[in-house]
């Protein structure tokens, strides 16, 4: 390629990544990086105390979806978030990473104001996704939902106790200390019927999932560190997101199931807990 046309080529990418299609951002994000990121949420959690939700059902419904990239309409997403508030056995929801399609903090505003409706009844929880990096908007999803490391506690009625863990993947990474954070964590798996982690970029690379472009895949090294892992500590259900279409594998025994992308695809997941951990796809 002549020098003249890659110039013009860089000039015609960095105009459209004004907004919504922030190709520059793909590869220049002015966002930190996992182990700063990590840091902040860390920080921000040792001065804010864990989520503990009392008082469960023995069996409870969780709402998944991924990959709402916002741009104005919440139509989708006020429906789904509408039939966990609909369900008797719902208890709350998670929303699994790349909340933005667009520059700006109205993707955040918009999914903040749907969670502050008089009808909201219950939680939702959420990951930072690629999308949510990309696009230089680190600064809103940490003003709005403050940190994408953390976990949560359910106590169900009847005594048991369930884990959620949310992971921040939105470099295609966990980062060595959000890896710590974790097996320090994992530690304590005898004390929890279940643990549930949910993180946003794809484990596995399959027939419909072959790209290579920032943030697709874990480095192979970590992926093999996580899975073994996940397996050691007999992890409950492993929930991702990212490339935009339902996948599922078992391996170890440690189910990993995916999201779509809820704007492309209107499905959603809702996994069941019990003695045994379940789920199912559901169409909006």
């Amino acid at each position: 390629m002549k020098p003249q046309t890659f110039l013009i080529l860089a000039a015609m990418l960095t105009l459209a990544s004004c907004n919504r299609l922030d190709v520059a951002g793909m590869f220049f994000s002015s966002g930190t990086h996992t182990e700063d990121r990590v840091a902040q949420w860390l920080e921000w959690n040792d001065q804010h105390p864990a989520t503990v939700i009392t008082g469960a059902p023995d069996q409870y419904n969780v709402y998944v979806c991924s990959d709402i990239h916002l741009e104005g309409s919440t139509d989708r997403v006020g429906r789904f978030l509408q039939h966990e508030y609909a369900d008797p056995n719902g208890l709350f929801s998670i929303v699994n990473g790349d909340i933005a399609n667009e520059s700006g903090p109205r993707p955040f505003r918009l999914l903040d104001s749907l969670l502050h409706l008089p009808t909201a009844t219950d939680t939702c929880f959420v990951t930072i996704g690629n999308h949510d990096i990309y696009f230089d908007c680190q600064q809103y999803f940490q003003q709005y939902f403050h940190t994408s490391t953390y976990a949560v506690t359910v106590q169900t009625v009847g005594g048991a106790r369930d884990l959620f863990i949310f992971l921040d993947s939105g470099n295609a990474t966990h980062g060595r200390r959000q890896l710590q954070w974790l097996r320090e964590l994992l530690q304590h798996r005898g004390e929890y019927r279940h643990v549930v982690v949910a993180t946003h970029t794809c484990l596995f690379r399959t027939s419909y999932n072959y790209s290579t472009t920032p943030a697709a895949n874990l480095p192979e090294e970590e992926y093999y560190e996580l899975v073994d892992l996940m397996s050691q500590n007999k992890v409950s259900l492993f929930l991702m997101g990212h490339f935009h279409h339902k996948e599922q594998h078992t391996l170890g025994d440690v189910p990993y199931v995916m999201t779509s992308n809820l704007n492309e695809d209107p499905s959603y997941l809702v996994v069941t807990c019990a003695d045994q951990v379940s789920y199912r796809y559901e169409e909006i």
